[in-house]
């Protein structure tokens, strides 16, 4: 069974490398977040060999105790975070955590290198200069650091995802960029990771020496991320590549807007007017700064009134005026000829899944249940 296990790990550590490589140098999909995607599986590699290397010394130096190898689990969480966070756009917004981390992830690196010069130096080891109390302690304490930095970072995902969810529906009309699926996976992928994780620092916590389940368990969760999701994540490119990004991230913004300085019912029919007289939900990449442009008006406006006023979002409002528009489509007889593809397309929907969507949405029913009724 053991050499079974080893087999397994050492194959996954193989692939994790070629995938890693992959995700650095590709050119077809050449990213700041794929190389991030690439660093982070390269850590598992690293973590992973560290642990199942079948020798305990390189020439005269010694592996198997603490930071005679680099220690690399606070890159966990810095290198994931940063990875979502640069498929949002949002990175800017935490630069300095990511900073404070990859700065202790480095410091922590460090221990090995000095370790390594003082064996070069003298043969010695930094454990024969510290007592092996503080040398596992500080090892422990890093290990407990990494884990609720990991923790904090997939929270600070998911809310971050939330938000691009209630960005798309306040600033753009594409129902596809909904169709985010990949990176919840991404996400909740390294869930079951940090649950193991943890389970085995409260093991040891509680006194439990030696190497449990939990850990054989954890790798197993790892081996499926780096056969499944890595590289499902990696085809994926960055969700505002070539589009435009508003300062406006929640509906609470949009809401906090004095309605009082702002004559929405105005404002309202002005916007309705536009629309209709110019049918600009024909336009499949529609988004709000198309309509700020065309009405000399702030986004941030717009936004507010058709969320306060209209009691809708800018992406349900666009779209209920496609699925109008569809609606005729295929009530015309002389359209019987037409897919529904096609009349989707006319109406200015961009698939036929946003198409669907919005049907769904509004009516209740599917784009075919309406044809030539």
């Amino acid at each position: 069974m053991e050499k079974i296990i080893n087999t397994v790990v050492w194959a996954a550590l193989i692939q994790g490398f070629i995938l890693a490589m992959l995700y650095i140098f590709s050119k077809k999909h050449s990213s700041k977040a794929n190389v991030l995607l690439g660093l982070f599986l390269l850590c598992f590699v690293f973590e992973a060999m560290s642990m199942w290397v079948p020798y305990d010394h390189i020439g005269a130096y010694q592996i198997a105790y603490y930071f005679n190898l680099p220690e690399v689990k606070l890159f966990f969480p810095v290198l994931f975070l940063n990875y979502v966070l640069e498929k949002l756009g949002v990175t800017s917004r935490y630069s300095k955590l990511l900073k404070l981390i990859y700065s202790l992830s480095f410091v922590v690196v460090g221990i090995t290198v000095v370790n390594f010069l003082i064996f070069l130096m003298n043969g010695k080891s930094i454990q024969e200069y510290l007592s092996w109390d503080i040398i596992s302690n500080v090892f422990m304490v890093n290990q407990y650091l990494a884990f609720f930095l990991t923790i904090g970072a997939i929270a600070l995902a998911i809310r971050e995802v939330l938000n691009y969810k209630t960005q798309i529906r306040n600033e753009y009309a594409d129902l596809d960029m909904f169709n985010i699926r990949w990176l919840w996976h991404f996400i909740f992928a390294v869930i079951p990771i940090s649950f193991m994780w943890g389970l085995e620092l409260l093991r040891i916590a509680l006194g439990g020496t030696g190497m449990s389940s939990y850990v054989l368990m954890t790798w197993g969760f790892v081996i499926l991320f780096i056969y499944w999701i890595s590289f499902r994540a990696f085809q994926h490119k960055n969700l505002f590549d070539g589009l435009p990004i508003n300062e406006l991230k929640s509906s609470k913004e949009i809401r906090s807007i004095d309605t009082g300085k702002n004559d929405f019912k105005e404002l309202s029919r002005q916007l309705t007017n536009e629309m209709e007289a110019n049918t600009y939900y024909l336009n499949q990449d529609l988004n709000i700064y198309d309509l700020s442009r065309s009405m000399n008006t702030p986004s941030r406006q717009l936004s507010a009134c058709i969320n306060n006023e209209m009691g809708v979002n800018f992406n349900e409002w666009v779209n209920n005026y496609r699925v109008e528009a569809a609606l005729k489509l295929l009530k015309d007889q002389s359209k019987a000829h037409y897919s529904i593809e096609g009349i989707g397309e006319d109406s200015g929907f961009k698939s036929r899944s946003a198409m669907y969507a919005a049907f769904k949405k509004k009516t209740g029913h599917s784009p075919g249940h309406f044809r030539n009724l």
